[in-house]
């Protein structure tokens, strides 16, 4: 059972490590002679690792290098549509990890060989409007509300000492979010932004904060900072509380 929870809080690091869902990706312009859609994307690489509890009492803690080795492939993608004030945000994340191990272990007193194939697909969205509350000279403001949903597949097969287990599970989570992010000019080119949200909803409680830097170009921005991630989860689900941090690094691009 601790094998088939690491599989499982192994796979929801993959599934969150890549992308920052919910960074506003698309840069206001509140002046009314620019007034026309403009779009936008962001990729990110997230080296988060993953700690928390389970209701059984068990602690979870999976370093980013331990889940490197177990992904299969995947589609990763966001995009923003923003038109003076209000930002449409879509982010969409698709992952396949297989692992395969084996081990030895004495059941009873008799030598016992493990073979463990589990085989997970994971997918999460996080969606919503934001929209520009202030916008100063070397200031702005964004306003978020929206929400993340994440869906897990588990498919895990066991063969034990010649015997042929077999197992599968699914998990979702919808939860309602609210959120704000600042951004403050240090110069033409560089910027700090701070962004933060919590929810509710599947989830007794999520949060997520995360400061950063940024570098402008002509046509895209480097980004770096720290992201923290959290859920508190109701009475009788698996997890009792599950937090993500880690540093981050991307790329926003416009078009």
């Amino acid at each position: 059972m601790k094998h088939h929870f690491q599989l499982l809080t192994t796979s929801l690091v993959f599934l969150l490590c890549c992308f920052f869902a919910t960074a506003l990706t698309a840069e206001a312009e509140t002046d009314s002679k620019h007034d026309d859609w403009k779009f936008g994307g962001a990729a990110y690489l997230w080296a988060a690792g993953v700690k928390g509890t389970s209701m059984a009492g068990d602690e979870i803690d999976v370093s980013f290098s331990d889940v490197l080795g177990d992904l299969d492939g995947g589609l990763m993608g966001i995009l923003s549509a923003q038109k003076g004030k209000w930002t449409l945000l879509a982010n969409i994340i698709y992952l396949s990890i297989h692992q395969e191990t084996s081990s030895n272990a004495n059941f009873v007193g008799v030598p016992t060989k493990f073979d463990i194939d589990a085989k997970m697909k994971g997918y999460i969205s996080t969606f919503g409007v934001a929209y520009r509350a202030v916008d100063k000279d070397l200031a702005s403001l964004d306003l978020l509300v929206g929400a993340r949903y994440f869906k897990l597949d588990l498919d895990l097969d066991a063969e034990i000492a010649g015997s042929m287990t077999k197992y599968s599970d699914s998990e979702d989570v919808l939860d309602g979010i609210i959120g704000a992010q600042v951004l403050f000019d240090l110069s033409d080119r560089w910027y700090f932004s701070l962004y933060a949200d919590v929810g509710v909803g599947d989830s007794k409680l999520t949060w997520q904060v995360w400061p950063g830097v940024g570098y402008r170009l002509d046509k895209v921005e480097l980004v770096a900072g720290y992201r923290h991630l959290a859920w508190e989860t109701d009475e009788g689900d698996t997890i009792e509380d599950i937090n993500f941090s880690g540093p981050m690094f991307g790329i926003k691009f416009r078009f």
